[in-house]
């Protein structure tokens, strides 16, 4: 409980500055640039170099693999879902997206690094790599079947595109190469290690504090029932495709531990920006993003005692 409180503190001071003028709702941009471009890729790199050995890279590859299937059978759920309640086509485009991301990397890398330090986070990390391909994939698919807005006509190009000006995932990439040639965190020069460092410390304040800018409670009353959907989804559903595939992929201790956790994230905040730029219910995304992302609180340290 005292890691999710320190979360918390941090989230309510990005809310709490957003109410008092101290920062703005548009301040979460700058903020999510730092971490996306500074801060986590210095996280990624220092935290797979200094944890992972070679030998263990084909265990640690199931876990962006199970990631993905996950997401997208959750996504499937939110369809049928979407199709049972006769929800027209922009709110079941909605729905899937908010089933189906998980928040793995700004809300999942500070909670397993608060529950299992760097250990856990190296997990996460590898859980965020089929995270962020899963998000491309069925955000754009999503988007262009269901919305109303442009999308791109090479549709594989585009995500191809969104990968490589994603720097945690080439952060990811660049340190298992370095991995696989057997270098090691003492073979780089220690001002630059150092300055890494000093730059990783910021990724969990900066995303707490982006992520309180981010919360909207007056969204809520919009589209409560697709929030709890998307809730039952996403701490229900999901964590349940986790154990059954950490069984037939024999996926033991720690792994499973934090693949079942990531799975369990709430609604993705990269949920809103496909409902935008292809016009999707926003509402309903929106009030799903923060219905699941508080709830989150309360039931991610539960789970966590649960899986020991």
């Amino acid at each position: 409980m005292e890691v999710m409180s320190v979360i918390v503190s941090l989230i309510f001071i990005g809310y709490i500055s957003k109410y008092l003028g101290i920062l703005r709702e548009e301040d979460r941009s700058v903020l999510n640039k730092v971490v996306v471009y500074i801060s986590m890729p210095s996280t990624v790199f220092l935290t797979i170099l200094k944890n992972v050995s070679p030998k263990e890279l084909p265990l640690f590859i199931k876990l962006p693999i199970s990631i993905f299937l996950i997401f997208s059978i959750c996504g499937v759920v939110g369809y049928i879902l979407g199709r049972y309640l006769k929800l027209e086509r922009r709110s079941i485009g909605g729905l899937i997206l908010v089933c189906a991301l998980g928040n793995t990397g700004f809300l999942g890398y500070p909670v397993i690094y608060g529950f299992y330090g760097d250990p856990g986070l190296v997990r996460a990390i590898f859980c965020d790599m089929g995270s962020v391909i899963a998000s491309l994939l069925i955000g754009t698919f999503v988007g262009v079947t269901f919305g109303e807005g442009k999308g791109e006509r090479n549709t594989s190009l585009y995500i191809l595109k969104e990968l490589l000006k994603f720097p945690p995932f080439l952060a990811c990439i660049l340190s298992i190469l370095c991995v696989i040639l057997g270098m090691e965190i003492e073979d780089i020069p220690t001002f630059l290690v150092d300055t890494l460092n000093y730059l990783s410390k910021a990724t969990v304040p900066l995303i707490m504090i982006s992520l309180g800018l981010s919360l909207s409670p007056s969204s809520t009353r919009f589209a409560i029932k697709y929030g709890i959907l998307a809730l039952l989804v996403r701490t229900g559903v999901a964590p349940l495709l986790a154990l059954l595939l950490s069984l037939l992929l024999s996926i033991e201790g720690l792994e499973r531990k934090v693949l079942i956790l990531q799975s369990s994230m709430p609604s993705a905040m990269m949920s809103l920006v496909f409902s935008l730029l292809y016009r999707l219910d926003v509402k309903l995304v929106a009030s799903a993003c923060f219905i699941t992302t508080i709830s989150s609180l309360i039931i991610l340290p539960i789970l966590k005692k649960i899986l020991g």
